[in-house]
């Protein structure tokens, strides 16, 4: 087996990456990404955050699936959250950006050279965390209804990672449907990472934080707070992209073997998560080694029920993700053909 070669960015570098670049994509090439073909050399990828509902992408490189079609893949992960995440993938650094949906599209709405290429997880994995004083102070328990659970935002300061990421877009669809206003009745405060939200919550600065497992889970481990509920609790997301990999238009007409190796890798990642649930556990627990076992166990049996059949974003799932974004009054302002490049994903799935 392979172990992943995952290393995190100093803060100082991925600024200057943003300006000069951080890494070489490797070579161009032009052979094919099928197993058995010549090396397409190495790539970048870069994460919007350590999560473990990108657990296709870890696999796919702690198991080798990458090299199997020829492509030597170093994973980052980026310290200022998506957006520098989707800065490295215009300006060249990555070959792909693994990401929220919502910060995926913005870019192509502003015309910047970037499509989305592949989902790796259906359904919306945020878990919303209430601080242990803000439940006892509402008298909230998990035995609350739904309704009263989501009304104790009211008031609260709410952490989120940045304006217009895939929690502020829960929190705008999610509130109106029991009489609150988003913009008026919470403060959503950035914090562009998930140590900030876990500090504050710590010192009572904020009431309530959310993200992607494991911080939930780890939260309720740490005894700083109570899920308070997720974004799978609404049937309506059962279809929606949650994390997607986005590439370069650029690298998708210039290099084009390099970016369906990548589509074909993460292809079987998926169907091994979903084949065998517990084969994926030993890659996902050494990148994950400082979990407490029952906050990974947790968090692994939710992620792996969300990883969807394809890599394909089917315009199916783009629908979701549409009037997801309509419901929460962020439109689109984009379509599927200018959103996703489904042709190299087609090919590169067969």
């Amino acid at each position: 087996m392979i172990r992943p070669k995952i290393r995190r960015l100093p803060v100082v570098a991925a600024v200057v990456a943003l300006a000069l670049g951080i890494t070489s994509c490797g070579d161009s090439g032009g052979s094919s990404g099928d197993a058995g073909s010549q090396d397409l050399g190495k790539a970048t990828i870069v994460l919007g955050g350590k999560v473990i509902t990108w657990a296709p992408a870890y696999v796919a490189v702690c198991e080798g699936y990458f090299k199997d079609h020829g492509l030597d893949v170093d994973v980052t992960v980026s310290p200022q959250g998506t957006t520098s995440a989707i800065a490295g993938l215009v300006s060249g650094d990555a070959l792909a950006a693994l990401t929220g949906a919502p910060p995926a599209v913005a870019p192509i709405r502003e015309g910047a050279p970037v499509q989305m290429l592949f989902n790796a997880n259906l359904g919306y994995s945020v878990q919303v965390v209430g601080s242990e004083k803000m439940l006892a102070a509402k008298h909230i328990t998990k035995e609350s209804s739904l309704e009263d659970r989501v009304k104790a935002l009211k008031g609260e300061t709410v952490a989120i990672l940045n304006p217009g990421d895939s929690i502020d877009q829960l929190l705008r669809f999610v509130l109106p449907k029991y009489g609150l206003n988003p913009d008026k009745d919470i403060r959503m405060l950035a914090l562009n990472n998930y140590s900030n939200m876990f500090a504050a919550m710590k010192i009572d600065k904020i009431g309530v934080l959310a993200g992607s497992p494991p911080n939930g889970n780890q939260a309720e481990s740490q005894g700083i707070g109570q899920i308070l509920f997720s974004g799978d609790e609404f049937a309506e997301l059962k279809n929606y992209p949650y994390l997607v990999g986005s590439a370069n238009t650029r690298e998708l007409k210039s290099d084009p073997d390099k970016i369906k190796a990548l589509v074909a890798g993460m292809g079987d990642a998926m169907k091994l998560l979903r084949d065998d649930p517990e084969a994926g556990k030993p890659c996902l627990r050494k990148e994950f080694a400082d979990l407490d076992q029952k906050t990974f166990d947790a968090a692994y049996a939710a992620t792996v029920k969300t990883v969807p059949d394809s890599p394909l974003i089917t315009p199916e799932v783009f629908k979701a993700l549409s009037d997801f974004a309509a419901a929460a009054g962020k439109p689109l302002g984009v379509d599927y053909e200018k959103a996703v490049a489904a042709d190299i994903v087609k090919e590169a799935i067969g």
